[in-house]
This record gives structure tokens, sequence and C-alpha cells, in this order.
């Protein structure tokens, strides 16, 4: 379908604004932390050699690189490439091939039915129009396919911090969007449909810092939504009233355990298949 006709200017500009965003800072450092959802996923879903596989918002290739491994056939897909050279790199270092796509998870190039899993890790869910982004998802699932995700709920310091810098930069008018949506069980079960069985389970990530300062510090040097507002707010000065608020918050949630001092980060893990003959 042609994008032009498809999206309204707004949404086409919201789209620009989310890839340069993104592209912004060392993401790296961050997937490094995201990481043990996209082993717990991968280690659920198991693929195999024949099996097809799409990675939505795939970033520098967490899950695809796992799945490759296994022998799976993976084409991951994100609307910022500048992560791409990163994702490739780690493929050769571990001997696998992945395909990589700019695009849009709203608009998938790909024929109905192509898939044997779709997944995403904290990504599909901050696309603007969910019913477009899980409706792609299920068009591209085969029947007996499944769908995995692990997307970051409502209660989680990911959904705070988001609020946080939310309120200080509202989204235009018509693409609030409320990713954290996405971490309900009983949203996705409306969001997919009946077509779809859907199993859930609350998961936690852990961020090892040692306060609540190290963590904002951390994501204030490499997540580029933060980088973006750091260097967009105005006037200035108003970025030491949104940090300070955001270290405030993160006080709340500062565990300690044997693990250390971190941060827990509460995620949804879902297996959601597409109903009807396995084979």
């Amino acid at each position: 379908m042609n994008s032009d006709t498809r999206y309204t200017r707004t949404d086409q500009d919201v789209r620009e604004v989310n890839r340069t965003m993104w592209s912004y800072g060392e993401y790296r450092h961050v997937a490094d932390l995201l990481r043990p959802g996209a082993v717990e996923l991968v280690g659920r879903l198991r693929p195999g050699p024949g099996t097809r596989h799409l990675d939505v918002a795939t970033g520098n290739g967490n899950v695809a690189l796992l799945s490759a491994q296994r022998g799976a056939d993976v084409q991951g897909l994100d609307l910022t490439d500048e992560f791409f050279p990163e994702a490739r790199e780690r493929a050769e270092r571990a001997g696998v091939t992945i395909g990589l796509h700019r695009c849009d998870a709203e608009d998938l190039p790909f024929a109905d039915a192509s898939f044997d899993l779709v997944t995403s890790t904290y990504g599909v869910q901050f696309a603007p129009g969910h019913d477009a982004a899980a409706g792609e998802m299920a068009r591209v699932c085969k029947t007996g396919g499944r769908v995995g995700m692990c997307n970051w709920t409502s209660r989680s310091w990911t959904a705070h911090f988001q609020e946080i810098l939310s309120s200080y930069f509202p989204s235009p008018a018509g693409h609030q969007g409320q990713p954290m949506l996405w971490g309900d069980e009983g949203y996705l079960a409306e969001l997919f449909g009946p077509d779809f069985e859907i199993i859930a389970e609350r998961r936690h990530l852990w961020y090892p810092f040692a306060d609540a300062e190290a963590l904002v510090a951390f994501f204030e040097s490499c997540f580029g939504p933060c980088i973006a507002a750091r260097t967009s707010i105005s006037p200035p000065g108003r970025w030491a009233e949104l940090r300070a608020e955001m270290v405030e918050m993160t006080r709340s949630f500062v565990r300690s355990d044997d693990r250390g001092t971190g941060v827990p980060v509460e995620y949804l893990l879902v297996v959601a298949r597409k109903k009807g003959d396995r084979s």
C-alpha cells in the first residue's frame, strides 16, 4: 500500500520525528540492559532450522541474532536504520545472517502469512497506531504461527520515565499512543482479536545501578528520546527540573537484594498463537 495515501501529513511527521529521536545516542548500551528479555522470549518460542521469523523494531538485533543462532531464517525491521551497522557486525561475529529492512511497523512489506514467528521486544508498543501495528503483525503471521512480545507495563519504571518525558513534550494531537496499554493482557486480547490465543505473564528486567542518580545519568547519556529532550527543551533550564523529577521518581523503584542494588523493571511476556492448523 502506498504510504502517501495511507498516512496523513501529521502521521508522516510523527514517524520522522520518532525515527530521528531514536537515532540519537548509543542505543547499544540500552540494548544490553534489554537483552535478558530477548533471551527469555526466544527461549519460550524456541525457533529452529526452517523457522521463518520476523522481528519488528529489531534495533541492533537482540532477538534476531538469538533466533538466527538457533537456525531460523530471520528478517528484522526498524524505523531507524542507524542501528543496522551494529546489527550486521554482531551477526558477522556470531557467524549468522539476518535480513534488515528500514520500514514502518504499521505498513509491513511482506505478504500475508509469510512468517511462523513475529516478535517485538519493547518496540512495537511505541508505534502510534496500535490497531494498524497489531493488524500487520497478525496479517504476516501464518495460521498456527505465533506472535511473541515483551511489552512494558503501565506500572513499570519505564512507564513512569516516559510519562515524565511526555509531560514536558506532549505528542501532537491524535498521537498520544498510550504505549503502555500493550502491557495489559486484556488490551492485547482486544487488539489482536479472537483469532489469537494469548498467554502472558509479568516478568522483570534488572537494571544494576547503585542509585537513582546513576540510572538517570545513564539514560541521559545514551537513550535517544532522553537526549532529544535534553537538547531541545525550552528554555534550557527546564531540563534540570525534568531531570530532578526523574531522579525523585526513580528513588521509589530502587531495591537491594542478593543481586546488589538496582531497579526491577516490569514487562509483560506475551506469546499469542494464531488459531488454526499448525501444519
